[in-house]
C-alpha cells in the first residue's frame, strides 16, 4: 500500500467517478482503476461498489476512508512544514467555524494573518458542531471553532476553551411576543432548531431543558434545519422562535431584522472552543493562526470582563 493508492482512493470518493478523479490527479483512467484494484487486492476487501448509477462506498470502504484521508492530509501537512524552511511559508489551512466565532474571532484576525502569510490559502467550512467535529476526526479540517457544553471532553481531541457564550431567544423585529419576560408567555409559540445531532448542550436540548425546568409541556418544535443561516432567515420572515447565541442579532447582517426576547429564566451557556485532533500536530502556519485566535479571544474577553 502506497500514498499513491490512498490518494487515488480518496480522489475517487471525493469526485464520485473514476473519470473525474483521473482528471484531478492527471493520470489515465486505466491507471487509476489499477491502483484501486491493487489496493483492494492487498486489503482483501472491496472498497467501492460500482454500478450503472455510479460509485458507492462499501461498509469496509467507509471505515477505510477515514484512515486514508487522515494519512494523506497528515502527509500534506508534513510537506507544508518542510516547504516553510525553503522560504516564505505556503500551503493551505482548512478550518471549520460556526457563526459566533466566525464573527467574534476569525474576521478580526483574518486581515492580520493574510498580511503576514500572503501565500497561505485558508479554506473556511461552516456547519453544526457535530458536523465540524466529524470532519476533524476524519482529517478533512485542521481545527474548528464551535460551541460545546462545559462538561464535554473527548479523549481523541484537544479542546481549548476560549470563552463562555450566552444564549438568548431570538425573534423577528415586531414579533407579537417581543415584550415577553418569561418562557411561560411563549408556550403557544412555535420553534425552529438545528436538526437534532446528539451534541450535549445543543440548541434543541437547551430548549427542551428550559421548558422541563419550568414544569411546562414540551416546546412546539415545528421545523428543524441543517444550518444556522437557514434558521435565522426563517425566523426573520415569520413568527417562529429559536435559541441561539445572544450576540447574533447585534451583527450587521441581522441587526435590522432580528431581536432578542430577554426572558428572566436562565439559559444554559456553552463554551466556544478551539478543537483539533490530538494525534495530528499543526503545521507552522496553522499554529500561528490558532495562536493569533487564542490571543485575540483572551484580549477581547478580558476587556469585556
Amino acid at each position: 500500500m502506497t500514498l499513491v493508492h490512498l490518494r487515488a482512493f480518496c480522489s475517487v470518493v471525493e469526485k464520485g467517478s473514476f473519470r473525474s478523479a483521473a482528471r484531478q490527479l492527471g493520470v489515465a483512467q486505466s491507471t487509476l482503476t489499477q491502483s484501486i484494484q491493487s489496493l483492494e487486492k492487498e486489503l482483501g476487501v472491496i472498497l467501492l461498489a460500482r454500478s450503472n448509477q455510479g460509485i458507492n462506498l462499501t461498509p469496509a470502504g467507509e471505515s477505510f476512508l477515514t484512515r486514508a484521508r487522515s494519512i494523506t492530509m497528515d502527509c500534506d501537512r508534513a510537506l507544508q512544514d518542510i516547504q516553510q524552511w525553503k522560504g516564505e511559508p505556503e500551503g493551505q489551512i482548512a478550518l471549520g467555524v460556526t457563526a459566533e466565532p466566525l464573527a467574534e474571532l476569525l474576521m478580526p484576525v483574518f486581515s492580520s494573518f493574510t498580511r503576514k502569510f500572503p501565500k497561505v490559502q485558508v479554506h473556511v467550512a461552516s456547519g453544526s458542531t457535530k458536523m465540524l467535529i466529524e470532519k476533524i476526526r476524519d482529517g478533512r479540517l485542521d481545527f474548528v471553532m464551535c460551541p460545546l457544553a462545559p462538561n464535554v471532553t473527548d479523549i481523541d481531541l484537544t479542546i481549548e476553551r476560549l470563552y463562555s457564550s450566552d444564549a438568548s431567544i431570538i425573534a423577528r423585529k415586531g414579533h407579537p411576543q417581543a415584550q415577553a419576560r418569561s418562557v411561560r408567555e411563549l408556550t403557544d409559540c412555535q420553534w425552529i432548531s438545528v436538526r437534532p445531532a446528539g451534541v450535549v448542550g445543543g440548541a434543541e436540548n437547551r430548549l427542551i431543558e428550559l421548558f422541563r425546568a419550568e414544569g411546562l409541556p414540551p416546546p412546539k418544535i415545528a421545523i428543524t434545519a441543517d444550518s444556522l443561516l437557514e434558521i435565522l432567515h426563517i425566523v426573520s420572515e415569520s413568527d417562529y422562535l429559536t435559541i441561539e447565541p445572544r450576540m447574533l442579532p447585534g451583527m450587521k447582517l441581522f441587526s435590522s431584522s432580528l431581536i432578542t426576547i430577554p426572558i428572566r429564566e436562565p439559559l444554559a451557556s456553552r463554551d466556544v472552543c478551539l478543537i483539533s485532533r490530538r494525534s495530528s500536530p499543526f503545521t507552522q502556519v496553522t499554529q500561528e493562526l490558532t495562536s493569533m485566535l487564542i490571543s485575540y479571544s483572551r484580549l477581547v474577553h478580558r476587556a469585556k470582563g
